[in-house]
């Protein structure tokens, strides 16, 4: 095992490693590209000129052109492997999802039933599609809904993790990013509207898409598992910055059984899971403790989740990820406020081990620069035993 791979482990499993680990987050293309020293693929920007975004729209309506989609997508994931390594990263989020079908240049759905608006970074890159509505409205619709990609989903997975594994797993401990979570894999598909008065009305129905995505993310963790990956990332938003979306009482009536059939499924099978889901999930870590997640993230500082709460709430029953801010100190923070935000993140949640330190999430215009001053400062400060000292009031940061 290597020196990473134990270093991630004994954080997962609440111990203390030799430093606080350090994880990357789903690596925009432009942030892989500025890492890696690459140019931008063309693909962004012929969809946006007038004039070959025309020419696109012809070869996008040809058969067989979700391929290219698909094939962009698996590119993606091995950029940010290498991204990581090159980064000295200890562990990565890694996105296989090769889900987005293009309507026309302008225009996507997914394989589950969004409709997105295609979205391209500063760089011409192919950056998230931006959620229009969804697709299926009805039980009917869902009936109807052509389901031979989201079969295929899993033997894709198994195939791009397989290459990526063995090219970079043992410099990196990886978590395989495959499939939306269970909740917004049910509503975003039909529209929250709908999930809303499916919820009161229809549950019956909303159980069957429920089991359905229970289990294709089994598979996806069989997947995951016979490439050799050792994590898995359960995505599921659950929350707005102001609380959760839906009562914790109908969170667990309709999807609690299944989170802990998919965390049993992931520990069988010797992987870790962790539950990413923004907002302010104060309210709901004792669920995510009692479903049988090893870690969360991002305890989102932006929504008003407070580290060291957390840390003293749950901290002695599950790893805690994040929760460095991409809203101004991986963005244009100086670097002694990324210094700062570092050492206060540590001395919250760092004590006794089970911390991992990471961004709160991702976007385009995250700094390469501040990221590397983030692991420098994660050395510097997370050696343990640590040797932070309990902050007071007035305490000069330098």
């Amino acid at each position: 095992m290597s020196d990473k791979h134990k270093r991630v482990l004994d954080a997962l499993e609440l111990r203390e490693p030799d430093r606080v680990p350090v994880m990357d987050l789903m690596n925009e293309f432009s942030t892989s590209n500025a890492i890696l020293g690459k140019k931008s693929n063309p693909l962004g920007r012929l969809l946006q000129d007038e004039r070959t975004s025309r020419i696109m729209d012809r070869l996008l309506a040809l058969p067989g052109s979700a391929r290219l989609t698909d094939r962009e997508l698996e590119r993606f994931t091995h950029l940010g492997a290498a991204a990581a390594v090159r980064m000295d990263y200890d562990a990565a989020w890694l996105s296989c999802f090769p889900v987005l079908r293009f309507r026309d240049s302008r225009v996507m759905n997914d394989i589950f039933g969004r409709l997105c608006d295609v979205s391209v970074d500063a760089a011409g890159n192919l950056a998230n599609p931006i959620y229009r509505e969804g697709l299926i409205k009805t039980p009917a619709d869902w009936d109807a809904w052509p389901k031979r990609d989201i079969f295929r989903l899993p033997e894709k997975v198994n195939r791009v993790f397989h290459e990526v594994q063995a090219e970079f797993g043992d410099r990196l401990f990886i978590f395989a990013f495959a499939n939306y979570g269970l909740f917004e894999n049910t509503w975003q598909p039909m529209g929250f509207e709908r999930f809303a008065v499916a919820a009161r009305k229809e549950k019956g129905f909303l159980r069957r898409v429920i089991r359905f995505y229970a289990d294709l993310h089994c598979m996806l963790m069989e997947a995951v598992a016979d490439a050799g990956v050792p994590g898995f990332v359960h995505t599921d938003d659950l929350a707005y910055k102001s609380g959760p979306m839906l009562s914790p009482r109908l969170i667990e009536e309709l999807f609690g059984d299944h989170y802990r059939r998919i965390t049993e499924t992931a520990h069988g099978l010797g992987l870790k899971i962790i539950m990413h889901s923004c907002g302010n999930t104060t309210s709901l870590l004792e669920n995510f403790v009692s479903w049988g997640f090893d870690a969360l993230h991002p305890l989102e500082p932006t929504a008003g989740v407070d580290l060291a709460s957390v840390k003293r709430e749950v901290g002695d029953r599950v790893c805690l990820i994040g929760n460095l801010d991409i809203t101004h100190i991986l963005v244009d923070a100086t670097r002694e406020e990324v210094f700062d935000a570092v050492r206060q993140a540590i001395r919250a949640a760092g004590e006794g081990g089970g911390f991992i330190l990471a961004p709160d999430h991702s976007h385009p215009d995250i700094s390469v620069e501040r990221l590397r001053w983030m692991v420098e400062a994660a050395h510097e400060y997370g050696t343990y035993p640590l040797r932070l000292q309990p902050e007071v009031a007035g305490e000069s940061r330098g």
